[in-house]
C-alpha cells in the first residue's frame, strides 16, 4: 500500500535567510528554529527546471517510446511519449498536486489507462516543439522534458491548452475550494487553464485577478517569442532564487525574510509589494559585520549535515549512504542505552530517527528510491507508531513522497520526487585520491602486489640490484610483515632488494628501479622466434666481423647488438637482418623497457648502448592502471 504523505499539509512557522555573494546565492529555511532546507544557485549553474523552450527533435526511438530533443543544453533532453500531447489534448487539473506540472490522465507502462501512441506518430526528426524542463540534468543523464507546460505565479499556476480550473489538494475546506474555483473560472481567459495553489487559500479576488493578468501576459510573450526565434531557444525562464523563495516558500506563517544584499533586498521588496497579499512576511536587510550564515549559526550546520554519520540528541546516530541506485539510511542506538527495557530503547531511538531522516532528506535534497533500516521492533504496535511518526514528519515536505509499510525486517521503502541534483552532487566532487570509490588498497595488499609484479618478470631482473620506491606505509609493510617474502624474492634474484620510502606518493603506486646492468639472460621474445627469410647459408662464427655476402651496405654500426653465441663467440645481429633462432642468449638490457612491452626490440637494444646505471622498470602509475 502506498501513501502520499502530502495530503492535508499544514504550514509551520518558518524563517528564511538569504546570503547573496558574487556568483552564488544561498537560501536557508528554518522551521521552528530547526535548519531543514538549503537551496544554492550559482551564476554558471542556473537551475533549468521550469524553463519553457522551443526545441528541435534530434532522434526518434520507437523501441524506447521516446525522443531526444535539442533544447540548447550540453546534452539532448529526453522526451517520453506519455509526456507529449498535442495542444488539443486534455489535462485533468483535479489530479494536479500543488507546484507540480500538470499530469495527463494516466496512460503508460504501469497498466493504468491506455498506452500512449507510438512516439514516431507524435513527433518526427527536425520538428520544432514547445516543451518545458521537468527535471534538471543529473549526473550523466540529460534533462527530462514534457509538453505539459505550467508557469507558476504567486497564487495560481497557468496550464495552457487545458481550459480548466483545478484546486490544490492541500486546500481541505470544500467551501473554500468552491469559492476559489468560481472566482478563477470567471476571470480565466479563453483557451487557458489555471490551478489554484495552496498559497491562494484565502486570497482576495483582486489578488487572483492580478495573478491571472500576469500569467496571461507571460504566455502571450511566450507565444510571440515562439514565432520570432529558431530552435533551440528559451521562451520563458524561472525568476532568480530570491524571488522564487518568496513565491514558493513564503506563506502566512513566515515570520521574516532576512537578506544581506541591498540590491536583492530592493528587488524582493518590490516583488512582495506587487504579488504578495496581506499579511506580508517581514523583509529585513542584514547589515551585521559577520557573514549572515555565521551570525545565525547556519554555516557550521552545513558542514556537519554533509557528513556520512549524523548524531541524534539521544546518543544514537544515522549512517547516510548515497549511491547511484538508491540511498540507504541505517539507524543505530549508539551511546543511547535507555532506562527500562530494550523494546522501549529501540522505540525511542526509531521515533527520534525518523524525524531526523526527514530533515536529512530535505536538507540534502535526496530523491529517488530510499531505504530506511530501522532497529528491529518486536511489537507490531510500535512499528505502527514509528510509521505514523514518519508520515507526520513528511507532511511538511513539499516534494512528493510515497511510503510503504515497515517490513518484517524493519525496512521502510519509500520514494521522493527528484527534480535536481542533491546537495552532495552540487557541493562536492569525487575524491581525487581514491577516484570516488571511497577506499584504496591497503598498504599490505600493495606490498604483496609489488612482489607479485616483480616475480611475474623474474627473468628480466635476475642478477640485478633492484630498488622499490613506494609509499611510506607500504615500505613499512615490506620491512615488517612482508620481510620474509622480500628476502625470499631476493634469494631468487640473487641480489638484495632495496626498499625506498617516498613521502607523498599515492599508496597504490610503486616504482621498480634497476641499479645495475646485470649478467646476460635468456628472453623468449616473439621477434626472436620469427623464421629467417630465404638467403645465403649462414657463415661461420668467425666470419661475422666481415659481414655476410649480400649484406646491406646501409646497415649502421649502431644497429648491432653484441650477443654471445651458444659456442661462446660473439656474433653481430643486425636489426635489419633476420633474427637469430629462439633461445639464443641476449645481453640483458641495463635500461629495459616497461614490463609487458617485451615484444618491441628496438627501444631495448638502443637503451643497451646508453650505459645509464639507473632506470625505472615498472612505472607506478601505469602499473596501477594495468592492475
Amino acid at each position: 500500500m502506498q501513501n502520499d504523505s502530502r495530503a492535508g499539509t499544514q504550514f509551520v512557522e518558518n524563517e528564511i535567510l538569504i546570503n547573496v555573494s558574487e556568483g552564488e546565492t544561498r537560501v536557508a529555511i528554518l522551521e521552528q528554529g530547526s535548519f531543514n532546507e538549503l537551496h544554492i544557485e550559482r551564476a554558471n549553474e542556473r537551475i533549468v527546471t521550469g524553463t519553457v523552450t522551443l526545441g528541435r527533435v534530434m532522434r526518434v526511438l520507437p523501441g524506447m517510446q521516446a525522443a531526444f530533443v535539442d533544447i540548447g543544453l550540453e546534452k539532448a533532453a529526453f522526451l517520453y511519449a506519455g509526456d507529449y500531447f498535442a495542444e488539443t489534448s486534455l489535462v485533468d487539473a483535479d489530479l494536479v498536486d500543488d507546484e507540480d506540472a500538470p499530469r495527463p490522465r494516466r496512460r503508460g507502462r504501469n497498466g493504468c489507462g491506455r498506452q500512449p501512441p507510438s512516439i514516431d506518430t507524435l513527433v518526427r526528426e527536425g520538428q520544432e516543439i514547445v516543451v518545458q524542463v521537468a527535471k534538471d540534468p543529473i549526473g550523466t543523464k540529460g534533462a527530462r522534458i514534457t509538453s505539459h507546460v505550467s508557469i507558476a505565479g504567486r497564487h495560481l499556476v497557468l496550464t495552457p491548452w487545458s481550459g480548466r480550473v483545478g484546486v490544490s489538494r492541500r486546500i481541505d475546506s470544500e467551501r473554500e475550494r468552491r469559492r476559489l474555483r468560481d472566482v478563477v473560472s470567471r476571470l480565466c481567459p479563453p483557451n487557458l487553464g489555471f490551478i489554484i495553489r495552496t498559497a491562494g487559500e484565502g486570497a482576495r479576488e483582486a489578488d487572483l485577478e492580478a495573478d491571472v493578468r500576469y500569467l496571461a501576459s507571460v504566455w502571450e510573450e511566450v507565444q510571440r517569442r515562439k514565432d520570432e526565434v529558431r530552435a533551440p531557444a528559451a521562451l520563458y525562464a524561472e525568476p532568480s532564487l530570491p524571488l522564487r523563495v518568496i513565491r514558493d516558500l513564503a506563506h502566512a506563517r513566515t515570520r521574516r525574510i532576512v537578506v544581506d544584499d541591498p540590491a536583492a533586498h530592493e528587488q524582493m521588496a518590490a516583488f512582495l509589494e506587487r504579488f504578495v497579499a496581506d499579511p506580508k512576511p517581514r523583509l529585513e536587510h542584514y547589515r551585521g559585520p559577520a557573514p549572515i550564515f555565521d551570525h545565525f549559526g547556519i554555516e557550521p550546520q552545513i558542514d556537519a549535515n554533509l557528513g556520512k554519520k549524523v548524531w541524534l540528541k539521544s546518543g544514537g546516530y544515522l549512517i547516510v549512504d548515497q549511491s547511484e541506485a538508491l540511498t540507504a539510511i541505517d539507524v543505530n542506538t549508539g551511546r543511547f542505552v535507555g532506562k527500562r527495557d530494550l523494546e522501549e530503547t529501540v522505540l525511542k531511538t526509531n521515533l527520534e530517527a525518523v524525524k531526523e531522516v526527514v530533515s536529512q532528506l530535505r536538507f540534502r535534497n535526496i530523491g529517488g528510491l530510499i531505504i530506511i533500516d530501522l532497529i528491529d521492533m518486536e511489537i507490531t504496535e510500535n512499528r505502527d507508531k514509528v510509521h505514523r511518526a514518519l508520515r507526520e514528519a513528511l507532511r511538511g515536505d513539499k516534494a512528493k513522497t510515497n511510503i510503504l509499510k515497515i517490513s518484517e525486517l524493519g525496512l521502510v521503502e519509500m520514494t521522493r520526487k527528484r527534480t535536481r541534483e542533491n546537495l552532495v552532487q552540487q557541493l562536492c566532487e569525487p575524491c581525487g585520491h581514491c577516484g570516488g570509490r571511497g577506499y584504496v588498497l591497503s598498504a599490505e595488499s600493495v606490498a604483496y602486489k609489488v612482489l607479485r609484479e616483480i616475480r611475474k618478470d623474474l627473468l628480466r631482473f635476475c642478477g640485478r640490484r633492484i630498488a622499490l620506491t613506494v609509499n611510506p606505509a607500504v615500505a613499512e609493510m615490506l620491512l615488517t610483515r612482508a620481510r620474509k617474502a622480500v628476502a625470499r624474492l631476493g634469494e631468487e634474484l640473487g641480489r638484495e632488494i632495496e626498499v625506498r620510502a617516498r613521502p607523498g606518493q599515492h599508496q597504490e603506486q610503486f616504482e621498480v628501479l634497476a641499479l645495475d646492468a646485470g649478467p646476460p639472460v635468456e628472453l623468449a621474445l616473439s621477434w626472436l622466434r620469427e623464421e629467417a627469410p630465404a638467403g645465403p647459408a649462414p657463415l661461420p662464427a668467425g666470419a661475422a666481423a666481415d659481414g655476410p655476402k649480400g649484406a646491406s651496405p646501409a646497415l649502421a654500426p649502431e644497429s648491432l647488438v653484441a650477443a654471445p653465441s651458444e659456442t661462446g663467440t660473439t656474433e653481430a645481429v643486425g636489426a635489419a637482418e633476420a633474427p637469430p633462432a629462439a633461445g639464443m642468449a641476449v645481453a640483458a638490457d641495463p635500461l629495459p623497457a616497461e614490463v609487458g612491452a617485451r615484444s618491441e626490440p628496438g627501444p631495448a637494444q638502443r637503451a643497451a648502448l646508453d650505459g645509464d646505471d639507473e632506470e625505472p622498470i615498472l612505472p607506478g602509475s601505469e602499473r596501477v592502471e594495468e592492475s
